[in-house]
């Protein structure tokens, strides 16, 4: 059974991160979503953050928290 080298957030996500960074992406992390706004055929048009920036892309990947609960 093989184990991973590090920890799992560093060693499973960085590499994802890395990939989207030489594509010429950029990740944003803890950055809040206050609004998604939409063209007219319902592609997302842009981000609003809850800092008021705006983020323009061609494309928006979302990762939120998991949920806990009853």
């Amino acid at each position: 059974m093989a184990f991973l080298d590090g920890n799992p957030p560093e060693r499973l996500c960085m590499s994802i991160v890395d990939h989207i960074h030489s594509k010429g992406g950029e990740v944003q992390l803890t950055s809040r979503i206050q609004e998604i706004e939409l063209n007219s055929d319902g592609t997302v048009k842009h981000f609003v953050l809850s800092n008021g920036n705006v983020i323009e892309g061609d494309v928006y990947v979302i990762a939120t928290p998991g949920l806990t609960g009853n």
